[in-house]
This record gives C-alpha cells, structure tokens and sequence, in this order.
C-alpha cells in the first residue's frame, strides 16, 4: 500500500497519536478505524432517515416482509 503525508494541526497530532496509543495501534491504522466507522455511521443514519420516512403502506410492506423472514429462522434445525 502506497503511503502519502496529510497535513493537522499538531494538536490534532498529537491527539491523534495519543488514541492510536491507547488503542495499541499506529496513527494510519486509527485514522482508517475512525475512517470506517464514520462511513459506516453515515450508513445506518441513512438507513434510519429512510425507514422514518416510510408511508404507512410501506411498513406494512415491511413488516409483511420481516413476518416471512422470521418464519425461516429455525429452517434445518431439529426441535428440541
């Protein structure tokens, strides 16, 4: 993987090695931690925003669609 340098505030530096201290990990492997985790924070914001948005008909539509999910979650196992 090909490395470049970033231009912080060298408190944000500084921040910025102390966490990835913390954690045991280097700066570039915590900057891609938060990195992921702000991207998939933006994911399920999203997600949210879009099931609060739903008409009535498209919940029902949902849950329609949960009930049938839900009715193969013991699918192979043996009953006890």
């Amino acid at each position: 993987m090909a490395t470049t340098t970033i231009k912080v505030d060298s408190a944000v530096r500084d921040r910025l090695n102390e966490l990835a201290a913390s954690q045991g990990c280097s700066a570039g492997s915590m900057v891609e931690r938060l990195l992921e985790e702000y991207l998939w924070r933006q994911q399920v914001d999203l997600a949210v925003l879009r099931m609060n948005s739903m008409s009535e008909q498209e919940r029902q539509e949902y849950a329609a669609e949960l009930a049938q999910w839900d009715a193969t979650l013991g699918d192979g196992l043996d009953a006890p």
